[in-house]
């Protein structure tokens, strides 16, 4: 009998919601052998299956790639770095060589992903006296340096198909050596052909404010650019503190802030200064609308620190944020873009230094403004007088298949509770943290990215680890191994994937970059535009759109906002993998079988 009792009481509803919504597999899914801080998930070898590429920077810059493989556990991992070249120097060196940032597109539209790999040169940063801070120079008066240019820089990675790439000579973005740490591809003028915009950081860190100005390179096919910054409107001054000067950005996004159809660039501004919102005007130039739309910062412009604090006053200039991500989205099913910021917040530094917020935005009747809530996610430190909030990375899904996006908060870099972190939506503006019922327990996160990696129809993690300032008795294992959280809400919730594939040049560009989709099914109205990056280092997801549809079995339309048009489907039944391709209708896309053969 009381074996009886004992088996009921297991298989009983409240019993299995006491297990966690996720399970960390990295050790048995063949990830936990390397050290990962900047993870990304992409289908390198077009099997319809994530890959995982992982970006090191302890012990030396390196990247792993592991391609998905079947498993006793489902799927698992293989290393297959040598083979991928992602480390290898262009020839004639035999340097190791790996990016500082690293952003997936196809740039020469055969069907395969391709790389930017970001090289963060710091070749111009003058070496100072330790005990002075007076510049160091030579015997002939010349400023020392503190880095040697080793000839490395960024570089386009060109990709044959099978997740192996090879360096692309003179592709147009390996001068000036700069020091770039993000990036976004996306299509700026609509020519079916992918553009960068490369964002770069501070000439000479910790000296002066002097930084590079971020460019902007136009896709003219076969994987090669042409630098447009200028032409654009885009090149900013080697100055300091004035509206046009160059400012130090960590992370670049992209989205249609403004519902014209036309891809805008989000730049995350470190050091205390404002963002920029480059409105893309549709003639192949751009507009600053930051302070027009309220994505500069906050409202707080004085620059005081808190008492106690022995430091000037900052200027007007200086009273921002230190912005690493700006994820978009349709957070609260309105039709038009909202975004998250997040952002390195210290207590030390006062209400002037902006804190992760999100930004509603209020739509065309008010110009698009953002409306700015810091509140929304709710935190409690420990220390009233002394924390710090790292939340440097930020990403937006549906993870339970509700139809509303939850918030995934990736803290890390401080070693006051920073940790990875999951607020699920309610409704429009309240959350509810889950991280504890989500079984995370991933103290100081390093990068995400999100997939569904073994395409069971519900969105898992992958997750980086940063020691940065973590007491040696907190770190667990030789090395900072990454987090494979598996999703296993199983709430019985459906949902939709969708694969896009546009035609190419003089069309959408093949992997639908920037394309829009909107799903209607039951009492929710979803838009998702499909993006290489949102935030630092190339952070990024999947190129797949993934919709939660509660309860509806079917989606009741699908509409595709092609650049030539768009295109609608009606009542296409849910829990599938779909690919819709421009001019080419909706068919079932299966993993196993290559996305664009």
């Amino acid at each position: 009998m009381k074996l009886l009792l004992a088996l009921l009481l297991s298989a009983c509803p409240a019993a299995a919601a006491e297990a966690p919504y996720f399970v960390n597999v990295a050790s048995a899914a063949g990830l936990a052998a390397v050290s990962a801080q900047n993870p990304a998930w992409a289908d390198l070898n077009g099997d319809g299956w994530p890959d995982a590429v992982l970006g090191s920077t302890f012990g030396g810059q390196a990247s792993y790639v592991f391609l998905s493989s079947p498993s006793a556990e489902g799927r698992g991992f293989r290393d297959f770095t040598a083979e991928s070249g992602l480390n290898a120097a262009p020839a004639p060196s035999t340097a190791s060589r790996a990016g500082s940032a690293l952003v997936f597109g196809d740039l020469d539209n055969d069907g395969d992903l391709d790389l930017f790999s970001a090289r963060y040169s710091e070749f111009e940063k003058p070496r100072t006296d330790p005990k002075t801070g007076e510049l160091l120079k030579d015997a002939e008066g010349k400023p020392v340096f503190e880095k040697q240019d080793d000839g490395l820089r960024s570089a386009v990675l060109l990709n044959d198909g099978t997740g192996r790439f090879t360096h692309l000579d003179n592709s147009g973005v390996e001068n000036p050596p700069e020091t770039s740490g993000s990036g976004a591809l996306f299509d700026y003028n609509g020519d079916g052909i992918l553009d960068l915009y490369a964002g770069n950081w501070y000439k000479e860190y910790g000296v002066s404010f002097l930084c590079y100005p971020s460019r902007l390179y136009k896709g003219l096919g076969n994987g090669m650019f042409q630098e447009v910054t200028a032409e654009a409107g885009l090149l900013t001054s080697l100055t300091e503190g004035r509206p046009d000067s160059s400012r130090p950005v960590y992370g670049v996004s992209h989205c249609d802030w403004d519902n014209d159809g036309r891809q805008d660039i989000l730049v995350s501004v470190y050091g205390r200064q404002g963002n920029r919102l480059w409105r893309n005007n549709g003639d192949g130039t751009f507009k600053d609308m930051a302070s027009v739309s309220g994505f500069d910062g906050d409202a707080v412009r004085h620059g005081r620190y808190p008492p106690g604090v022995k430091r000037e006053p900052e200027r007007e200039w200086r009273s921002h944020g230190n912005t690493f991500s700006a994820a978009c989205a349709d957070y609260d099913n309105d039709g038009d873009m909202d975004v998250f910021l997040g952002e390195i917040t210290h207590a030390w530094a006062g209400e002037a230094s902006d804190r992760s917020s999100l930004l509603e935005n209020l739509g065309a009747g008010k110009g698009f403004a953002f409306k700015r809530n810091s509140d929304v996610l709710y935190r409690v430190h420990q220390d009233t007088r002394n924390w710090n909030q790292g939340d440097m990375r930020v990403s937006w899904a549906d993870f339970d298949n509700d139809g509303r996006q939850d918030l995934l908060l990736a803290s890390g870099d401080y070693p006051d509770a920073q940790y990875l972190r999951l607020f699920r939506q309610i409704k429009p503006l309240k959350f509810e943290e889950i991280t504890e019922k989500a079984g995370f327990g991933w103290e100081s996160s390093g990068g995400i990215s999100i997939a569904d990696y073994d395409r069971d129809g519900d969105l898992d993690i992958l997750a980086g680890k940063s020691w940065m300032r973590m007491p040696a008795a907190r770190r667990q294992g030789a090395w900072p191994a990454p987090a494979l959280f598996r999703n296993d809400f199983n709430n019985g919730n459906h949902w939709l994937a969708v694969k896009l594939e546009g035609r190419g040049a003089g069309a959408a560009n093949k992997g639908g970059i920037g394309v829009r989709v909107t799903v209607k099914a039951g009492k929710y109205r979803q838009v998702r535009e499909l993006s290489t990056a949102h935030g630092h280092a190339g952070l990024s997801d999947e190129q797949t759109l993934h919709f939660g549809l509660g309860g509806a079995r079917k989606a009741d339309s699908i509409e595709v906002r092609w650049p030539g048009g768009a295109a609608v489907y009606k009542n296409i039944p849910a829990d599938r993998y779909i690919k819709i391709t421009e001019g080419g209708g909706l068919t079932d896309w299966l993993p196993g079988k290559r996305a664009n053969p």
